[in-house]
Protein backbone atom coordinates (compact mmCIF):
# COMPACT_ATOMS: atom_id res chain seq x y z
CA UNK A 1 0.00 0.00 0.00
CA UNK A 2 1.59 2.93 -1.14
CA UNK A 3 1.22 6.45 0.60
CA UNK A 4 2.46 9.83 -1.10
CA UNK A 5 3.75 11.94 1.73
CA UNK A 6 5.55 15.47 0.39
CA UNK A 7 7.28 14.39 -2.81
CA UNK A 8 8.02 10.66 -2.52
CA UNK A 9 6.37 7.63 -2.41
CA UNK A 10 6.69 4.86 0.87
CA UNK A 11 5.15 1.45 0.57
CA UNK A 12 3.81 -0.85 3.31
CA UNK A 13 3.64 -4.57 3.08
CA UNK A 14 -0.17 -6.21 3.90
CA UNK A 15 -0.16 -7.85 6.97
CA UNK A 16 -1.98 -10.89 6.26
CA UNK A 17 -2.41 -12.13 9.77
CA UNK A 18 -3.69 -15.15 10.32
CA UNK A 19 -7.33 -14.64 8.19
CA UNK A 20 -5.44 -15.09 4.59
CA UNK A 21 -1.97 -17.23 3.37
CA UNK A 22 0.15 -15.46 1.22
CA UNK A 23 -0.52 -15.74 -2.48
CA UNK A 24 -0.34 -14.19 -5.43
CA UNK A 25 -2.24 -10.94 -6.17
CA UNK A 26 -3.67 -10.47 -9.34
CA UNK A 27 -5.85 -7.41 -9.28
CA UNK A 28 -6.76 -4.64 -7.25
CA UNK A 29 -9.51 -1.85 -6.15
CA UNK A 30 -10.39 0.61 -3.98
CA UNK A 31 -13.62 0.11 -2.31
CA UNK A 32 -16.66 3.03 -1.68
CA UNK A 33 -14.41 4.12 1.29
CA UNK A 34 -10.69 5.25 1.27
CA UNK A 35 -9.79 2.65 4.16
CA UNK A 36 -11.45 -0.12 1.83
CA UNK A 37 -9.92 -2.22 -0.90
CA UNK A 38 -10.26 -5.00 -2.46
CA UNK A 39 -7.84 -7.72 -4.16
CA UNK A 40 -7.95 -10.57 -6.34
CA UNK A 41 -5.45 -13.65 -5.87
CA UNK A 42 -4.77 -16.18 -8.54
CA UNK A 43 -6.50 -18.88 -6.37
CA UNK A 44 -10.04 -17.50 -6.94
CA UNK A 45 -9.75 -15.59 -3.86
CA UNK A 46 -11.48 -11.97 -2.66
CA UNK A 47 -9.41 -10.55 0.29
CA UNK A 48 -10.85 -7.34 1.78
CA UNK A 49 -8.39 -4.92 3.35
CA UNK A 50 -9.22 -2.56 5.69
CA UNK A 51 -6.21 0.34 5.67
CA UNK A 52 -3.37 -2.13 5.16
CA UNK A 53 -4.64 -5.01 7.50
CA UNK A 54 -6.51 -8.03 5.94
CA UNK A 55 -10.19 -7.97 7.31
CA UNK A 56 -11.84 -11.20 4.86
CA UNK A 57 -11.00 -13.59 2.34
CA UNK A 58 -13.82 -14.59 0.50
CA UNK A 59 -14.06 -18.11 -1.83
CA UNK A 60 -14.88 -16.25 -5.53
CA UNK A 61 -13.61 -18.08 -8.26
CA UNK A 62 -12.26 -21.41 -9.25
CA UNK A 63 -9.63 -19.75 -11.05
CA UNK A 64 -7.66 -16.08 -10.39
CA UNK A 65 -9.31 -13.08 -10.12
CA UNK A 66 -7.92 -11.18 -13.34
CA UNK A 67 -10.11 -8.27 -12.80
CA UNK A 68 -12.43 -6.33 -10.28
CA UNK A 69 -14.99 -3.74 -10.17
CA UNK A 70 -16.40 -1.96 -7.11
CA UNK A 71 -19.68 -0.43 -6.96
CA UNK A 72 -20.48 3.07 -5.55
CA UNK A 73 -23.41 1.48 -3.81
CA UNK A 74 -24.21 -1.77 -1.54
CA UNK A 75 -25.41 -4.47 -3.51
CA UNK A 76 -25.34 -7.52 -5.60
CA UNK A 77 -24.35 -7.59 -9.52
CA UNK A 78 -25.16 -10.39 -11.53
CA UNK A 79 -23.74 -10.52 -14.60
CA UNK A 80 -25.00 -13.65 -16.86
CA UNK A 81 -23.80 -14.50 -20.66
CA UNK A 82 -26.36 -16.02 -22.74
CA UNK A 83 -24.39 -17.09 -25.55
CA UNK A 84 -26.70 -18.28 -27.51
CA UNK A 85 -28.23 -14.66 -27.49
CA UNK A 86 -24.63 -13.57 -28.81
CA UNK A 87 -25.24 -12.99 -32.33
CA UNK A 88 -21.33 -12.78 -33.18
CA UNK A 89 -19.07 -15.40 -33.35
CA UNK A 90 -17.02 -16.19 -29.96
CA UNK A 91 -13.59 -18.27 -30.43
CA UNK A 92 -15.39 -20.22 -26.85
CA UNK A 93 -18.93 -20.44 -25.64
CA UNK A 94 -17.50 -19.02 -22.16
CA UNK A 95 -14.40 -17.13 -22.69
CA UNK A 96 -12.06 -16.65 -19.59
CA UNK A 97 -12.42 -12.56 -18.29
CA UNK A 98 -9.47 -10.37 -18.22
CA UNK A 99 -11.00 -7.38 -16.97
CA UNK A 100 -14.26 -5.03 -16.85
CA UNK A 101 -14.96 -1.80 -16.63
CA UNK A 102 -18.37 -0.30 -15.18
CA UNK A 103 -19.56 3.09 -16.83
CA UNK A 104 -23.10 4.25 -18.37
CA UNK A 105 -25.30 1.95 -17.50
CA UNK A 106 -22.97 -0.48 -19.82
CA UNK A 107 -20.51 -3.35 -18.13
CA UNK A 108 -16.72 -3.82 -21.03
CA UNK A 109 -15.98 -7.33 -20.57
CA UNK A 110 -12.24 -8.37 -22.06
CA UNK A 111 -11.48 -11.96 -22.30
CA UNK A 112 -8.18 -13.69 -22.60
CA UNK A 113 -9.08 -14.60 -26.46
CA UNK A 114 -8.88 -10.51 -27.66
CA UNK A 115 -12.34 -10.11 -27.55
CA UNK A 116 -14.23 -6.99 -26.05
CA UNK A 117 -18.11 -7.28 -24.90
CA UNK A 118 -20.30 -4.70 -24.18
CA UNK A 119 -22.97 -5.83 -22.20
CA UNK A 120 -26.11 -3.61 -21.68
CA UNK A 121 -27.88 -3.04 -17.94
CA UNK A 122 -31.03 -4.86 -19.11
CA UNK A 123 -29.25 -7.96 -20.93
CA UNK A 124 -28.37 -7.61 -24.71
CA UNK A 125 -24.35 -8.21 -25.38
CA UNK A 126 -22.60 -6.65 -28.58
CA UNK A 127 -19.10 -7.79 -29.57
CA UNK A 128 -17.16 -4.60 -30.22
CA UNK A 129 -13.65 -5.92 -30.73
CA UNK A 130 -12.05 -9.19 -31.80
CA UNK A 131 -8.74 -10.26 -33.08
CA UNK A 132 -5.71 -13.04 -32.68
CA UNK A 133 -4.20 -13.86 -29.37
CA UNK A 134 -0.80 -14.42 -28.01
CA UNK A 135 2.30 -15.08 -30.66
CA UNK A 136 2.36 -12.79 -33.82
CA UNK A 137 0.18 -13.00 -37.16
CA UNK A 138 1.59 -13.67 -40.31
CA UNK A 139 -0.62 -15.53 -42.25
CA UNK A 140 -3.19 -13.69 -44.48
CA UNK A 141 -4.90 -14.87 -47.56
CA UNK A 142 -7.45 -12.84 -49.64
CA UNK A 143 -10.60 -14.61 -51.47
CA UNK A 144 -10.05 -14.80 -55.12
CA UNK A 145 -13.52 -13.85 -55.30
CA UNK A 146 -15.02 -12.42 -52.52
CA UNK A 147 -14.51 -9.51 -50.16
CA UNK A 148 -13.30 -11.89 -47.53
CA UNK A 149 -9.86 -12.74 -46.42
CA UNK A 150 -8.64 -15.43 -44.19
CA UNK A 151 -5.82 -15.23 -41.27
CA UNK A 152 -3.43 -17.90 -39.49
CA UNK A 153 -1.89 -17.35 -36.37
CA UNK A 154 0.54 -18.09 -33.69
CA UNK A 155 -2.09 -18.49 -31.33
CA UNK A 156 -3.08 -21.59 -33.09
CA UNK A 157 -5.85 -20.41 -34.67
CA UNK A 158 -7.76 -20.03 -38.64
CA UNK A 159 -10.33 -17.39 -38.89
CA UNK A 160 -12.37 -16.21 -41.52
CA UNK A 161 -13.06 -12.44 -41.93
CA UNK A 162 -15.54 -10.31 -43.73
CA UNK A 163 -14.21 -7.53 -45.36
CA UNK A 164 -17.41 -5.88 -45.84
CA UNK A 165 -18.53 -2.52 -43.37
CA UNK A 166 -19.57 -5.11 -40.85
CA UNK A 167 -15.73 -6.01 -40.20
CA UNK A 168 -17.02 -9.75 -38.21
CA UNK A 169 -15.00 -12.72 -38.18
CA UNK A 170 -17.24 -15.38 -40.46
CA UNK A 171 -15.34 -18.73 -39.40
CA UNK A 172 -12.97 -20.03 -36.78
CA UNK A 173 -10.77 -23.25 -36.41
CA UNK A 174 -8.32 -24.14 -33.66
CA UNK A 175 -5.39 -25.86 -34.79
CA UNK A 176 -3.14 -28.00 -33.06
CA UNK A 177 -0.14 -26.32 -33.85
CA UNK A 178 0.50 -22.17 -34.60
CA UNK A 179 0.58 -21.06 -38.32
CA UNK A 180 2.78 -18.45 -40.48
CA UNK A 181 1.16 -18.67 -43.90
CA UNK A 182 -2.28 -19.28 -45.33
CA UNK A 183 -3.35 -19.17 -49.14
CA UNK A 184 -7.08 -19.49 -50.89
CA UNK A 185 -7.40 -21.81 -54.25
CA UNK A 186 -7.89 -20.28 -57.40
CA UNK A 187 -11.61 -21.41 -57.11
CA UNK A 188 -11.80 -20.01 -53.90
CA UNK A 189 -13.21 -23.54 -52.40
CA UNK A 190 -10.23 -24.93 -50.70
CA UNK A 191 -7.62 -22.74 -48.27
CA UNK A 192 -4.31 -24.69 -47.45
CA UNK A 193 -2.68 -23.56 -44.08
CA UNK A 194 1.54 -24.03 -43.00
CA UNK A 195 1.46 -24.75 -39.53
CA UNK A 196 4.78 -24.38 -38.00
CA UNK A 197 5.55 -27.87 -36.81
CA UNK A 198 6.89 -28.52 -40.71
CA UNK A 199 3.06 -30.35 -40.96
CA UNK A 200 0.16 -28.01 -43.80
CA UNK A 201 -3.13 -28.85 -44.27
CA UNK A 202 -6.27 -28.00 -46.73
CA UNK A 203 -9.16 -27.44 -45.86
CA UNK A 204 -12.76 -26.53 -46.97
CA UNK A 205 -12.71 -22.88 -46.78
CA UNK A 206 -16.47 -22.61 -45.99
CA UNK A 207 -16.75 -25.14 -43.06
CA UNK A 208 -12.78 -25.37 -42.03
CA UNK A 209 -13.27 -28.87 -41.95
CA UNK A 210 -9.51 -30.92 -43.07
CA UNK A 211 -9.46 -32.42 -46.92
CA UNK A 212 -6.18 -33.41 -46.82
CA UNK A 213 -3.02 -32.97 -44.52
CA UNK A 214 0.70 -33.61 -45.25
CA UNK A 215 4.17 -32.69 -42.98
CA UNK A 216 7.45 -34.17 -45.12
CA UNK A 217 9.50 -31.10 -42.85
CA UNK A 218 9.92 -30.68 -39.52
CA UNK A 219 10.51 -26.46 -39.64
CA UNK A 220 7.83 -23.77 -40.03
CA UNK A 221 6.30 -23.53 -43.21
CA UNK A 222 6.68 -20.26 -44.16
CA UNK A 223 4.76 -19.54 -47.46
CA UNK A 224 2.26 -21.60 -49.03
CA UNK A 225 0.97 -21.29 -52.88
CA UNK A 226 -1.54 -23.25 -55.35
CA UNK A 227 -0.28 -22.40 -58.60
CA UNK A 228 -2.92 -20.66 -60.93
CA UNK A 229 -5.99 -21.57 -63.15
CA UNK A 230 -7.20 -25.10 -61.62
CA UNK A 231 -4.96 -25.03 -58.90
CA UNK A 232 -3.46 -28.52 -59.73
CA UNK A 233 -0.59 -27.90 -58.12
CA UNK A 234 0.43 -26.63 -54.26
CA UNK A 235 4.35 -25.03 -53.53
CA UNK A 236 4.74 -25.35 -49.89
CA UNK A 237 7.82 -23.47 -49.23
CA UNK A 238 9.51 -23.94 -45.53
CA UNK A 239 12.40 -22.79 -43.35
CA UNK A 240 14.66 -25.48 -44.14
CA UNK A 241 15.29 -24.09 -46.88
CA UNK A 242 13.71 -26.51 -49.49
CA UNK A 243 10.21 -25.91 -51.68
CA UNK A 244 7.77 -28.84 -52.18
CA UNK A 245 5.74 -29.17 -54.81
CA UNK A 246 2.51 -31.67 -54.31
CA UNK A 247 -0.24 -32.82 -57.08
CA UNK A 248 -3.57 -31.68 -55.45
CA UNK A 249 -5.39 -34.22 -57.10
CA UNK A 250 -3.36 -37.31 -56.36
CA UNK A 251 -1.94 -35.79 -53.18
CA UNK A 252 1.38 -36.53 -53.77
CA UNK A 253 4.50 -34.87 -53.81
CA UNK A 254 5.87 -34.55 -57.45
CA UNK A 255 8.61 -31.79 -56.84
CA UNK A 256 11.67 -30.85 -54.40
CA UNK A 257 12.91 -27.22 -55.12
CA UNK A 258 16.51 -27.42 -53.64
CA UNK A 259 19.35 -24.81 -53.79
CA UNK A 260 18.17 -22.13 -51.52
CA UNK A 261 21.30 -21.46 -49.14
CA UNK A 262 18.38 -19.76 -46.26
CA UNK A 263 14.91 -20.11 -45.42
CA UNK A 264 12.33 -19.27 -47.88
CA UNK A 265 10.47 -15.50 -47.53
CA UNK A 266 8.45 -15.40 -50.63
CA UNK A 267 6.90 -17.42 -53.20
CA UNK A 268 4.97 -16.58 -56.85
CA UNK A 269 3.91 -18.69 -59.28
CA UNK A 270 4.00 -17.64 -63.07
CA UNK A 271 0.87 -17.18 -65.19
CA UNK A 272 1.14 -20.46 -66.82
CA UNK A 273 1.60 -22.59 -63.27
CA UNK A 274 5.28 -23.66 -64.53
CA UNK A 275 8.07 -21.50 -63.08
CA UNK A 276 8.27 -20.81 -59.48
CA UNK A 277 9.76 -17.33 -58.23
CA UNK A 278 11.27 -18.26 -54.63
CA UNK A 279 13.26 -15.40 -52.26
CA UNK A 280 15.13 -16.27 -49.48
CA UNK A 281 16.21 -14.63 -45.90
CA UNK A 282 19.98 -14.83 -47.67
CA UNK A 283 18.47 -12.21 -50.53
CA UNK A 284 18.37 -14.87 -52.82
CA UNK A 285 15.99 -14.53 -55.69
CA UNK A 286 15.85 -17.90 -57.35
CA UNK A 287 13.46 -19.51 -60.07
CA UNK A 288 12.55 -23.11 -60.18
CA UNK A 289 10.75 -24.89 -62.88
CA UNK A 290 7.74 -26.61 -61.80
CA UNK A 291 6.54 -29.13 -61.03
CA UNK A 292 9.64 -31.22 -61.31
CA UNK A 293 11.95 -28.23 -59.24
CA UNK A 294 14.49 -28.15 -61.34
CA UNK A 295 16.37 -24.79 -60.41
CA UNK A 296 16.67 -22.31 -63.52
CA UNK A 297 18.83 -19.27 -64.66
CA UNK A 298 17.19 -16.69 -65.63
CA UNK A 299 18.19 -13.27 -66.77
CA UNK A 300 16.83 -9.97 -64.80
CA UNK A 301 15.42 -8.78 -68.24
CA UNK A 302 13.71 -11.57 -69.02
CA UNK A 303 12.00 -11.66 -65.45
CA UNK A 304 10.44 -8.29 -66.30
CA UNK A 305 8.91 -10.34 -69.61
CA UNK A 306 7.65 -13.34 -67.89
CA UNK A 307 3.85 -12.54 -66.61
CA UNK A 308 3.22 -13.80 -63.29
CA UNK A 309 0.08 -14.48 -61.51
CA UNK A 310 1.05 -12.44 -58.14
CA UNK A 311 3.87 -10.75 -57.16
CA UNK A 312 5.32 -10.83 -53.19
CA UNK A 313 8.94 -10.60 -54.16
CA UNK A 314 10.76 -7.86 -52.54
CA UNK A 315 14.00 -8.96 -54.62
CA UNK A 316 15.08 -8.21 -58.17
CA UNK A 317 15.27 -4.54 -60.53
CA UNK A 318 11.62 -4.40 -60.69
CA UNK A 319 11.36 -3.38 -56.83
CA UNK A 320 14.87 -2.62 -56.23
CA UNK A 321 13.05 1.10 -55.23
CA UNK A 322 11.10 -0.75 -52.04
CA UNK A 323 14.64 -1.05 -50.82
CA UNK A 324 14.87 1.48 -47.76
CA UNK A 325 17.76 3.73 -47.63
CA UNK A 326 18.68 2.94 -44.11
CA UNK A 327 18.79 -0.97 -43.16
CA UNK A 328 18.42 -4.07 -44.89
CA UNK A 329 16.86 -5.53 -47.81
CA UNK A 330 15.08 -8.28 -45.24
CA UNK A 331 13.78 -5.43 -43.51
CA UNK A 332 10.56 -5.23 -46.12
CA UNK A 333 8.79 -7.93 -44.96
CA UNK A 334 6.11 -8.32 -47.20
CA UNK A 335 4.82 -6.99 -50.62
CA UNK A 336 1.82 -7.34 -53.22
CA UNK A 337 1.07 -6.02 -56.50
CA UNK A 338 -2.08 -4.86 -57.64
CA UNK A 339 -3.89 -6.97 -60.70
CA UNK A 340 -3.24 -3.99 -63.11
CA UNK A 341 0.21 -4.17 -61.84
CA UNK A 342 0.39 -0.18 -61.29
CA UNK A 343 0.94 -0.53 -57.74
CA UNK A 344 3.22 -2.13 -55.23
CA UNK A 345 2.03 -2.13 -51.58
CA UNK A 346 4.91 -2.71 -48.89
CA UNK A 347 5.26 -3.55 -45.25
CA UNK A 348 8.56 -3.52 -43.16
CA UNK A 349 9.83 -3.95 -39.98
CA UNK A 350 9.29 -0.44 -39.01
CA UNK A 351 5.92 -0.26 -38.70
CA UNK A 352 4.89 1.43 -41.91
CA UNK A 353 2.56 0.20 -44.86
CA UNK A 354 3.75 2.17 -48.27
CA UNK A 355 2.98 2.29 -51.55
CA UNK A 356 5.32 2.53 -54.87
CA UNK A 357 4.55 2.78 -58.62
CA UNK A 358 5.75 -0.49 -60.16
CA UNK A 359 7.87 -1.41 -61.30
CA UNK A 360 9.92 0.71 -58.84
CA UNK A 361 13.27 0.44 -60.56
CA UNK A 362 16.31 2.20 -59.48
CA UNK A 363 17.46 2.76 -55.49
CA UNK A 364 15.13 4.87 -53.40
CA UNK A 365 11.85 5.02 -55.23
CA UNK A 366 9.15 7.91 -54.09
CA UNK A 367 6.51 6.17 -52.43
CA UNK A 368 3.53 7.24 -49.97
CA UNK A 369 3.74 6.15 -46.35
CA UNK A 370 0.75 5.28 -44.03
CA UNK A 371 0.66 4.29 -39.92
CA UNK A 372 -1.40 2.02 -38.26
CA UNK A 373 0.15 -0.77 -36.85
CA UNK A 374 2.09 -0.23 -33.58
CA UNK A 375 4.97 -3.11 -34.38
CA UNK A 376 6.10 -4.76 -37.30
CA UNK A 377 4.03 -5.48 -40.66
CA UNK A 378 4.39 -8.98 -41.06
CA UNK A 379 1.81 -9.36 -44.66
CA UNK A 380 0.35 -7.28 -47.04
CA UNK A 381 -2.55 -8.50 -49.34
CA UNK A 382 -4.98 -6.85 -52.21
CA UNK A 383 -8.56 -7.69 -52.29
CA UNK A 384 -9.63 -9.50 -55.38
CA UNK A 385 -10.85 -5.90 -57.18
CA UNK A 386 -7.98 -3.95 -55.53
CA UNK A 387 -10.72 -1.91 -53.80
CA UNK A 388 -9.14 -2.64 -50.39
CA UNK A 389 -5.55 -3.22 -49.02
CA UNK A 390 -5.30 -5.82 -46.18
CA UNK A 391 -2.29 -5.52 -43.70
CA UNK A 392 -1.49 -7.87 -40.71
CA UNK A 393 0.80 -6.75 -37.46
CA UNK A 394 3.01 -9.36 -36.22
CA UNK A 395 3.14 -8.49 -32.25
CA UNK A 396 -0.01 -6.05 -32.44
CA UNK A 397 -1.73 -9.34 -33.81
CA UNK A 398 -3.67 -6.43 -35.62
CA UNK A 399 -5.30 -6.70 -39.12
CA UNK A 400 -5.73 -3.31 -40.92
CA UNK A 401 -7.78 -2.87 -43.47
CA UNK A 402 -7.40 0.44 -46.18
CA UNK A 403 -9.46 2.09 -48.65
CA UNK A 404 -7.61 2.07 -51.96
CA UNK A 405 -8.48 5.43 -53.94
CA UNK A 406 -7.12 6.36 -57.39
CA UNK A 407 -5.25 9.18 -57.56
CA UNK A 408 -8.04 12.39 -59.03
CA UNK A 409 -10.87 10.36 -57.29
CA UNK A 410 -10.19 10.49 -53.54
CA UNK A 411 -12.59 12.06 -50.70
CA UNK A 412 -12.47 15.11 -48.69
CA UNK A 413 -13.07 13.37 -45.51
CA UNK A 414 -9.93 13.10 -42.70
CA UNK A 415 -7.97 10.46 -42.45
CA UNK A 416 -6.07 8.29 -39.32
CA UNK A 417 -2.54 7.97 -41.21
CA UNK A 418 0.22 10.16 -41.17
CA UNK A 419 0.59 12.18 -44.69
CA UNK A 420 -2.05 9.92 -45.98
CA UNK A 421 -3.15 12.23 -48.92
CA UNK A 422 -0.44 15.04 -49.19
CA UNK A 423 0.38 15.16 -52.45
CA UNK A 424 1.57 19.02 -52.39
CA UNK A 425 4.26 21.13 -53.50
CA UNK A 426 4.72 22.59 -49.80
CA UNK A 427 4.62 18.80 -48.54
CA UNK A 428 6.71 17.72 -51.49
CA UNK A 429 4.89 14.81 -52.51
CA UNK A 430 6.01 11.63 -53.05
CA UNK A 431 9.76 13.36 -52.61
CA UNK A 432 9.45 14.52 -49.03
CA UNK A 433 8.76 11.12 -48.07
CA UNK A 434 12.19 9.88 -49.24
CA UNK A 435 13.63 12.83 -47.56
CA UNK A 436 12.15 12.12 -43.81
CA UNK A 437 12.87 8.41 -44.47
CA UNK A 438 16.73 9.31 -44.66
CA UNK A 439 16.92 11.68 -41.92
CA UNK A 440 15.29 9.20 -39.79
CA UNK A 441 17.65 7.59 -37.09
CA UNK A 442 16.50 3.64 -36.98
CA UNK A 443 17.94 2.56 -33.78
CA UNK A 444 15.97 -0.39 -33.49
CA UNK A 445 13.61 -2.73 -35.44
CA UNK A 446 10.77 -0.51 -34.16
CA UNK A 447 9.26 2.84 -34.19
CA UNK A 448 11.77 4.75 -32.48
CA UNK A 449 11.27 8.18 -33.64
CA UNK A 450 7.47 9.63 -32.09
CA UNK A 451 5.17 9.30 -35.19
CA UNK A 452 2.76 12.04 -34.15
CA UNK A 453 4.18 15.71 -33.07
CA UNK A 454 5.66 15.87 -30.05
CA UNK A 455 5.85 19.51 -28.20
CA UNK A 456 7.88 20.68 -26.06
CA UNK A 457 11.26 19.79 -24.30
CA UNK A 458 12.31 16.39 -23.01
CA UNK A 459 13.31 15.48 -19.47
CA UNK A 460 16.84 15.18 -20.29
CA UNK A 461 17.39 17.98 -21.95
CA UNK A 462 15.91 20.61 -20.11
CA UNK A 463 17.87 23.03 -18.24
CA UNK A 464 18.39 21.79 -14.58
CA UNK A 465 18.39 24.61 -11.63
CA UNK A 466 21.81 24.26 -9.91
CA UNK A 467 22.48 22.97 -6.84
CA UNK A 468 23.71 25.02 -3.35
CA UNK A 469 27.19 23.90 -3.42
CA UNK A 470 27.43 24.53 -7.59
CA UNK A 471 26.11 28.68 -6.92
Amino acid sequence: FWSQPGGGLIGRKGCIGALGRTDTMMCAVYGWTEEMAFSGTSTGDVCIWRDVFLIKTVKAHDGPVFSMHALEKVNKLLIAFFMSEQKSLLLEDNPSIRAISLGHGHILVGTKNGEILEVDKSGPITLLVQGHMEGEVWGLATHPHLPICATVSDDKTLRIWDLSPSHCMLAVRKLKKGGRCCCFSPDGKALAVGLNDGSFLIVNADTLEDLVSFQHRKDVISEIRFSPGAGKYLAVASCDNFVDIYNVMSSKRVGICKGASSYITHMDWDIRGKLLQVNTGAKEQLFFEAPRGKKQTIPSLEVEKIGWASWTSVLGSCCEGIWPIIGEVTDVTASCLTSDSKVLATGDDFGFVKLFRYPAKGKFGKFKRYVAHSTHVTNVRWTYDDSLLVTVGGADTSLMLWTYEMEGHRDSRQCDSEESDLDSEEDGGYDSDVTRENEINYTIKALSTNIRPMFGIKPHLQQKEPTLDER
